[in-house]
C-alpha cells in the first residue's frame, strides 16, 4: 500500500511539473525589432513593439514572410536575441556575413528607415516577401535581388553603417562595454 501511495504521489508532483511549465521571455535587438515572426512549439506569433517574445518550449524559428532567418534552441542568459544568436555565430563575430545579411534586411526593411528608433516590420512587407529564401544560403546581392523582386525598390542599408548600429545597441543593452567597441 505504501508502494502505491509513493508512486502516486511521484507520479502527481511530475504531472504538476510539466503543468507548471512557465514562457520564457525575451527581447529581439538590433534596436527592438516589431513585427518578427517566431515559432515556438508550432504556434507562430510576432514580435511586440519592444521586440519581446514568449516561448515555452524551444527551439525558437524566426522569419519574416518567407525568409527564413535561423534558429535558437536556448534563450541567452541576459534574455536579449541578437542576429549573431539568430544566425548562429558568437556575439562577438559582428562581420560573420549572415550577420551582416541579417542586419542589413531587418535595418532595410524597417517602415519608417531610422533604425534608431526601433525597427518595425509591417503586416504589409511580411504578406509580400512570398518566395521562400534561407538567410544563410544567399549571398548579400542575391538576398538585396530576390528583395526588390518581391518589394519593388528599396533603400538597404550599407553593411558598415548596419553593424555600426548593431554594435551601437549592444552597447545601449548592456551587452558589451562603450570601450569595447567591435565596429570602428
Amino acid at each position: 500500500m505504501k508502494r502505491v501511495i509513493s508512486l502516486s504521489i511521484i507520479a502527481l508532483s511530475l504531472f504538476s511539473g510539466c503543468v507548471s511549465v512557465e514562457d520564457k521571455k525575451a527581447k529581439v535587438v538590433d534596436s527592438e525589432v516589431e513585427g518578427l515572426e517566431y515559432q515556438c512549439a508550432g504556434l507562430f506569433d510576432y514580435t511586440s513593439k519592444d521586440g519581446e517574445l514568449s516561448c515555452r518550449h524551444m527551439p525558437l524559428g524566426f522569419k519574416i514572410g518567407e525568409i527564413r532567418l535561423g534558429k535558437i534552441y536556448k534563450i541567452p542568459q541576459d534574455g536579449i536575441i541578437l542576429p549573431q544568436d539568430i544566425v548562429g555565430a558568437k556575439r562577438s563575430d559582428l562581420y560573420n556575413q549572415n550577420v551582416v545579411k541579417l542586419t542589413v534586411l531587418l535595418q532595410s526593411l524597417d517602415a519608417d528607415k531610422n533604425p534608431e528608433n526601433g525597427i518595425t516590420i509591417t503586416k504589409e512587407t511580411r504578406d509580400k516577401l512570398k518566395l521562400p529564401i534561407q538567410l544563410q544560403k544567399v549571398t548579400l546581392a542575391e538576398l538585396e535581388e530576390l528583395l526588390e523582386t518581391q518589394l519593388g525598390k528599396i533603400e538597404f542599408r550599407k553593411p558598415k553603417s548596419s553593424l555600426i548600429h548593431l554594435n551601437n545597441s549592444m552597447i545601449r543593452f548592456n551587452i558589451i562595454e562603450p570601450n569595447k567597441r567591435l565596429v570602428y
